[in-house]
């Protein structure tokens, strides 16, 4: 059995901006819960007992939040300050690992705990999943349950194609491959480098068909936080999130439909509808005549009266005026909404959104997405979104504007 890991969390994640813009991707929380956490839990449930955390971008942020224990497993952490590859992460984690096999994992993205007791089964192993969009990964030649070959983001792949998650179980010698591996052109040394001498000893493929997600883009967070609010009620989702229940204030005349949590410290207003699953986190005031609909509202947050949230992810401390109406959105942490607040998330049938990343227009393969709102946000009365556009970190958006485009 595998006893220890290394969770590479040291990236500057642009592609998620502007959720990432003053925080690390492994921090964003998914269902309340920091990615981190759940990627900890898992690797609790495998028999891990030790970690390195690969850090860089706000490494302080990581270090505070998580300090050097964390669900019994012992917390080291390395520094790598350049972005230089996988391969040239795991060699700074080196010095903390002992000389036995070791996993290691993309802090970034979100991988359930029975894919990781699987990984950490085998020894090398790689975890696989299919993806409808292969060709944004490395995609996996696997024979007879192995892995003979893998092809970096080629330019066309089959749909749901067989794609590495990123997620390794390697002998030690495998430090000692890297340290001899030369640096690409553009000086990184990548663990996939290694692949060769890997497929000599055997790479068995651990292939799971739900347990993992890649959170590229701002909208994975909502993807990610409701195939976790699925799982609910099973014993993966026991591992990961805390039960359905009731702790805080529920009025009377409230109504909770569903698998519902209610932290402590949380109220409900009258008239108000809960319809799970949803989560209301803690010292959050929901105001009377809300609808809150398959949500997760983070702690502190106060929800103006008459206002509606479906399929919504809010961070913390954030504040909605009333009558708001906001879908298949994602408000970071601190923001400020005002009154009537609208957010269209549905393009023309059979069309799905598209957004602006990195100068870039990509189709988010969803029909349905609202607006991404980065932290410390601010927005006027009587602003009306259009589908998949985003507002940048600390901007002001004005009363009755109408925003077409992203916000920066």
């Amino acid at each position: 059995m595998v006893r220890q890991a290394v969770i590479l969390a040291a990236g500057l994640s642009t592609r998620t901006y502007p959720l990432t813009v003053r925080k690390p991707k492994p921090l964003l929380k998914l269902a309340n819960v920091p990615n981190l956490y759940h990627l900890l839990r898992g690797l609790a449930k495998a028999g891990v007992n030790r970690a390195v955390l690969v850090v860089g971008f706000e490494r302080q942020q990581i270090e505070h939040s998580l300090g050097h224990q964390f669900d019994g497993i012992h917390l080291d952490y390395a520094v790598q300050e350049q972005a230089l590859g996988t391969g040239h992460a795991v060699l700074q984690a080196a010095p903390f690992l002992h000389e036995e096999p070791f996993m290691v994992l993309n802090g970034d993205d979100l991988l359930l705990p029975e894919p990781l007791v699987e990984g950490a089964e085998e020894v090398p192993a790689l975890i696989v999943a299919r993806h409808p969009q292969p060709q944004r990964f490395g995609v996996v030649e696997v024979a007879h349950g192995y892995v003979h070959r893998l092809h970096e983001k080629p330019k066309e792949a089959p749909p749901n194609a067989l794609v590495s998650t990123g997620a390794w179980t390697l002998p030690p010698q495998a430090l000692e491959w890297l340290r001899s591996v030369p640096p690409a052109e553009d000086g990184e040394i990548r663990l996939p480098d290694i692949l060769p001498q890997l497929v000599q000893m055997g790479v068995r493929a651990v292939v799971t068909e739900n347990g993992w997600m890649p959170i590229t883009y701002p909208w994975d967070v909502l993807l990610a936080t409701k195939h976790l609010l699925s799982l609910w009620n099973t014993e993966q989702g026991a591992i990961l999130l805390p039960p359905p229940q009731v702790l805080g204030e529920v009025h009377p005349t409230a109504e909770l439909v569903g698998d519902v949590r209610v932290e402590t410290g949380a109220r409900i207003g009258a008239g108000a509808k809960i319809v799970g699953p949803t989560i209301i986190g803690r010292d959050t005031v929901v105001e009377e005549g809300c609808d809150i609909v398959r949500t997760v509202v983070g702690d502190r947050c106060r929800i103006g009266r008459g206002s509606h949230l479906e399929d919504c992810v809010l961070l913390d401390d954030v504040k909605i005026g009333n009558d708001v109406e906001l879908v298949w959105s994602v408000v970071g942490d601190r923001v400020v909404i005002g009154d009537e607040v609208r957010a269209y998330a549905k393009v023309p049938t059979g069309i799905t959104v598209r957004s602006v990343v990195k100068g870039m227009l990509v189709d988010t393969g969803m029909e349905k997405l609202g607006c991404i709102l980065g932290d410390d946000a601010r927005i006027g009365n009587r602003v009306v979104f259009y589908p998949g556009v985003k507002v940048w970190t600390g901007k002001t958006v004005f009363p009755h504007t109408e925003v077409l485009e992203d916000v920066r």
